[in-house]
């Protein structure tokens, strides 16, 4: 695996963390987005997981040249 797609790999979970920080643009309506909130936070907790194993599990291929 070439060290620009673990690159790219490693700026999207940097990337999603970052998005996930900034606030969100419906704060009012606190009661109906806090489960739409939490749907995300989830996801994207889950995605990160899934990536830090893919990253893992291609640090573990033999490099080939």
């Amino acid at each position: 695996m070439s060290g620009q797609n673990l690159l790219f790999i490693a700026l999207l979970s940097l990337l999603m963390s970052v998005a996930w920080t900034f606030p969100s643009q419906s704060l009012n309506v606190a009661n109906r987005s806090s489960a739409r909130k939490q749907l995300i936070k989830d996801f994207v907790f889950k995605v990160q997981e899934l990536i830090k194993i893919l990253m893992h599990d291609l640090l573990k291929l033999p490099v080939t040249k």
